[in-house]
């Protein structure tokens, strides 16, 4: 196939062009994410494992921080029985914010006896801003303990 020069300037030049404008358009996110994921343990069986859990995926890029995903677990619970869970937080300075309202944690069988779980959020980079120092609490209904911790 015989091609004309004017063709395959035009080519050139488009190829040129498309490879100075990629070149030319910055990354979205000029600091790469870090991700963390902590757990506390907020009361203990006797046997020494943890009776009230929580786990917090979270993230930072350069100076900005989220929460991705939350998680809680209630060990020992009855296997028809029902449990609900909410999480909060506190941002340094800030008044406590609910994170999400009291949601119905599903009950499941493990190795050790039954347990109630509730999770929030999708992972990744999304959820609340949360700086540095800000302090997670998951919550069971009629449990007087919060399992929290912090943000570092």
């Amino acid at each position: 196939m015989i091609t004309s020069p004017n063709r395959v300037r035009a080519v050139v030049v488009v190829a040129a062009t498309a490879a100075a404008l990629v070149a030319a358009v910055p990354f979205a996110s000029a600091a790469p994410y870090t991700d963390f994921r902590d757990n506390a343990c907020g009361a203990k069986l006797r046997d020494g494992r943890c009776r009230l859990g929580t786990v917090v995926e979270y993230w930072h890029a350069g100076g900005a921080r989220g929460i991705g995903w939350v998680y809680s677990s209630k060990k020992a619970v009855a296997k028809a029985s029902t449990h609900h869970a909410r999480w909060t937080y506190k941002t340094p300075g800030k008044a406590w914010k609910t994170g999400a309202g009291w949601t119905k944690a599903r009950v499941t069988k493990g190795s050790n006896g039954y347990f109630a779980e509730a999770w929030w959020g999708r992972g990744g980079h999304t959820g609340p801003k949360a700086p540095k120092g800000t302090i997670v609490c998951t919550q069971y209904k009629g449990e007087k303990t919060n399992t929290c911790l912090t943000l570092k």
